[in-house]
């Protein structure tokens, strides 16, 4: 127990640490509301992937965060999923090496995307087909 007493070196390592859990400031804060977009599959060759649209709003004067995730991609590397908003461009998106294509951007990075609304709709498109289809609740 004597050794905990002591000062050690370490000590000031953890101090900062919990300083910046305590009181550091990061993008975003606290949630005041948070839309999902609850996705279905159009396109057989997509029945394995895994998608994800997450839409945050934070307290005012706070930039909006915005998720699309697709995982589990079958198509090939270096292809690219085109995500629309309401029948708008929002982005081309190149799948990674990780078979993934992911769209995350907060609204003060300079990426021009449009704030969401209950009932906005998501629509993928691959090779000019719709594949994938939600709508944000």
């Amino acid at each position: 127990m004597d050794y905990f007493m002591e000062f050690h070196w370490w000590y000031i390592l953890i101090g900062v640490f919990l300083f910046f859990i305590i009181f550091g400031e990061g993008k975003g804060g606290i949630v005041v509301k948070k839309l999902t977009a609850n996705i279905e599959v159009l396109d057989p060759r997509f029945e394995s992937c895994e998608p994800e649209a997450d839409y945050s709003i934070f307290k005012e004067g706070k930039p909006h965060h915005i998720e699309i995730e697709v995982d589990r991609l079958s198509i090939p590397v270096g292809d690219e999923l085109v995500f629309e908003i309401n029948g708008k461009l929002l982005a081309n998106v190149k799948v990674e090496r990780d078979k993934e294509a992911e769209f995350e951007h907060w609204s003060d990075e300079g990426v021009d995307f449009p704030v969401i609304k209950e009932g906005d709709e998501l629509v993928i498109r691959y090779q000019n087909t719709d594949v994938l289809k939600g709508t944000f609740h």
